[in-house]
């Protein structure tokens, strides 16, 4: 009788016992692989992450389904890129908490879509809110009196391909986990000082990757407009792309492609960057048409790939896409 009245009283203390933090992760949903690589690298084991856009996957083409729609639901933290790139969610973070949508890329400078001149439109969620921009350049059907009018100087939502960016991102999640989880702020300092480390270390092997491609050399034909960021870090310029948009939903028209044609022959470009996750048709027809002087070159663009392929993390996605660019601009 009297180990029974002990076996109740400490059931009852635990049953009064308060359950520690540390005993339920925080159920974080990330808009893309990337974004989500940035965020388990930063919270470890006291995080469980999905990401609603699958690896190898277009995101402007991307359409959520409704499993993706109860991860939002239950998620304590929605972690997104911002300045458009999530178009693709249309209406559906409408109806979340406000507390809940962290846009991890704030206070990075802006580059201008398709600005020659690579300026910098400000610093975004301090002088600069372009979340609706995309919106601007998804009019694909232009004929050829009109064809001039795209949104140029809008925003250039893809920040992650620059390294240094993505320290930016790094620290607002770390941030972001702290807040919401104080009791391990240490930690996802901690995790986040490591990784940016890796990111320092990853932009001075890039540079060094990078050296070698002489000046002359260092132009880009991309399929659509996402290497800029690249680019500006780099040293590179974009010449053209076979798509003037920053989303792959856009069509040039014939004028646009004719003329992408006879810069490509008048430059010598060697090669036309598409992604993975698209198929590159119009790209390999103006490769044909330059009298396949051109190759098609594949690089990483918004998606990570699958598990066990070459870029299934941000770093060696970084790694994949720059010496996949070495060696498609200095091939003999």
């Amino acid at each position: 009788m009297r180990y029974n009245i002990i076996i109740v009283s400490l059931l009852f203390l635990l049953a009064l016992t308060p359950t520690q933090a540390q005993d339920k992760s925080i159920e974080v949903v990330a808009s893309t692989t990337i974004i989500a690589d940035i965020a388990q690298n930063v919270g470890g084991d006291f995080i469980n992450i999905t990401a609603l856009v699958p690896p190898d996957t277009d995101v402007h083409a991307f359409e959520p389904i409704p499993s993706d729609l109860r991860s939002i639901e239950s998620a304590d933290l929605i972690l997104i890129n911002g300045a458009g790139l999530e178009a693709f969610l249309g209406g559906i973070l409408s109806d979340v908490p406000a507390e809940k949508i962290i846009t991890v890329s704030n206070g990075i400078n802006v580059l201008a879509f398709n600005d020659p001149d690579k300026e910098y439109l400000g610093v975004l969620g301090q002088d600069v809110t372009c979340d609706d921009n995309l919106e601007l350049y998804e009019d694909t059907q232009q004929d050829d009196e009109n064809e001039d009018e795209h949104a140029h100087g809008s925003c250039d939502p893809h920040f992650w391909l620059d390294p240094m960016n993505v320290i930016q991102m790094t620290q607002n999640i770390a941030d972001t986990f702290a807040n919401f989880d104080p009791e391990h702020a240490d930690t996802y300092q901690s995790n986040a000082d490591a990784y940016i480390k890796q990111l320092k270390d990853l932009d001075g092997e890039i540079r060094d990757l990078l050296s070698s491609i002489p000046p002359e050399k260092r132009m880009i034909v991309t399929n659509h407009e996402f290497l800029a960021y690249f680019a500006h870090a780099y040293n590179f310029e974009i010449v053209a792309n076979v798509i003037p948009s920053v989303s792959t939903l856009a069509e040039p028209s014939p004028r646009e492609l004719a003329a992408l044609i006879s810069t490509i022959e008048e430059k010598q470009i060697p090669a036309i960057f598409v992604e993975v996750s698209e198929t590159g048709r119009l790209a390999q027809v103006v490769a044909d048409e330059t009298g396949n002087t051109v190759k098609i070159a594949e690089l990483y663009s918004a998606s990570l790939s699958k598990q066990n392929e070459p870029a299934s993390t941000y770093l060696d996605y970084m790694r994949f896409n720059a010496e996949t660019i070495l060696n498609a601009l200095t091939a003999t």
